[in-house]
């Protein structure tokens, strides 16, 4: 009994738990610092994405169209699959047109996950917003 209590009152080997300890905080904090820059790149991808859609819809004075091949453009460039959606007012519902000066709107969203930590798997959803006025009129 008393050889037991004089192990684990030793302080031998202390140093060692320490270091341990110290390395796995900081590669806990590396992976941290990792992803966090991750995310930074995908929603500068995303402000990209966001900015070219709204100009080319703009350039147009609709939704779709020329507007959905560019956004196949920007996946392949970006080799990324965000969703968005439009808000604006319909000049023609139908073609979904937008008559001159009116507001396009797009939020782009990009659902991914904090990556490093094992089995643990924390959700993380990015979004962009950017608007634009149409450039075209309509009869």
């Amino acid at each position: 009994m008393m050889k037991i209590k004089s192990i684990i009152k030793s302080k031998c080997g202390e140093g060692y738990i320490d270091v341990v300890v110290g390395v796995l905080v900081s590669m806990m904090v590396l992976v941290l610092a990792l992803n966090v820059f991750t995310f930074l790149t995908i929603k500068q991808d995303m402000d990209y994405f966001t900015k070219e859609m709204v100009e080319s819809a703009c350039a147009e004075g609709r939704t779709n169209g020329e507007v959905a091949t560019r956004y196949y453009e920007l996946v392949d460039e970006l080799n990324f699959y965000p969703g968005y959606s439009w808000s604006t007012i319909y000049y023609n519902s139908s073609d979904r047109t937008v008559q001159l000066g009116d507001t396009i709107t797009i939020t782009a969203t990009y659902r991914t996950y904090v990556k490093g930590f094992g089995i643990f798997k924390i959700p993380i959803t990015l979004t962009a917003k950017y608007s634009g006025l149409s450039q075209q009129y309509w009869k």
